[in-house]
């Protein structure tokens, strides 16, 4: 299915994925062709995209990132209107195809679902009505540092992640980090960022760092779908938590809380969407 295909995104539909899900089904054989649309040159290998797109739309990235991965993106009215007119220059270099898609997707809410027998498909619900902070740093390469910092630099950059007043030294800081390798203390500085950060940019970056990992505490992505006042933060929060509905009272709670009560549009229909995937109670 190509971008825009539909007039209305089916929310009903699908069980939320962490990106172990996702690229589980695109880690096959590696698939390498060349791009032959205008302005985009695209390669996918082993669940991993390599893109540079010079003024081209959104909905021509999106189109060929579907066509090469099978990872749908549907759009609802508001958004779909949107992709023709919204050009865009990026370069991404052997990114994981969920990453690829938060980058390209960044300002909107949206979520990641799949079903038995389906592909995966984003569903994305346009930009919120207020626009959150923007990320105070770029995306982590995937290429290690030549040189992983040793105990005492991962110590310094985590005391920066945590308490630098600049939310732009903090972003650093957490890249620094992620790009170390060193998951443990990645993991421990992403965690104590979703119970103390305010900053919506730093805030979304990580919990796409902890997306996979189901041994986080649900408490702090309980409060962030609740109570955090960026919808886009409650959006990804409230992802994690469908992953964890079934076994976990707590998140299905909050779910249920969300689909009921949250002030925006777009973060109920996520909700709604996450309660409906198959085996949630």
């Amino acid at each position: 299915m190509r971008v825009g295909s539909t007039k209305h995104v089916m929310v009903m539909r699908g069980t939320a994925c962490a990106v172990v899900v996702l690229l589980a089904g695109l880690t096959g054989a590696p698939t390498l062709r060349a791009d032959d649309t205008p302005g985009i040159t695209l390669t996918v290998a082993d669940g991993r995209v390599s893109l540079d797109a010079q003024d081209v739309t959104l909905k021509a990235i999106l189109d060929e990132i579907g066509e090469r991965t099978g990872v749908r993106v549907q759009f609802d009215e508001s958004g779909e209107g949107q992709l023709e007119a919204e050009l865009v220059t990026i370069s991404l270099r052997d990114t994981p195809v969920e990453e690829a898609l938060r980058q390209l997707l960044r300002g909107r809410d949206f979520v990641i679902v799949s079903s038995a027998g389906r592909p995966p498909e984003a569903h994305v619900y346009g930009r919120s009505g207020a626009a959150a902070e923007p990320p105070p740093a770029a995306s982590v390469s995937s290429t290690p540092s030549a040189r992983p910092p040793d105990a005492s630099g991962l110590a310094r950059l985590r005391s920066e992640a945590l308490e630098s007043p600049d939310p732009a030294a903090r972003g650093r800081a957490l890249e620094g980090l992620a790009a170390s390798g060193n998951w443990e203390w990645t993991r421990e500085a992403a965690v104590a960022m979703l119970e103390r950060e305010s900053n919506s940019g730093l805030l979304q970056r990580a919990l796409d760092l902890v997306a996979a990992d189901r041994t986080i505490p649900v408490e702090p992505l309980v409060k962030l779908a609740l109570t955090n006042p960026a919808p886009e933060v409650r959006v990804k929060a409230l992802t994690q938590l469908g992953a964890r509905a079934v076994a976990e009272p707590r998140a299905r709670e909050a779910l249920q809380a969300s689909a009921a009560d949250d002030p925006v549009p777009n973060v109920r229909d996520a909700a709604r969407a996450l309660l409906q995937q198959p085996g949630a109670p």
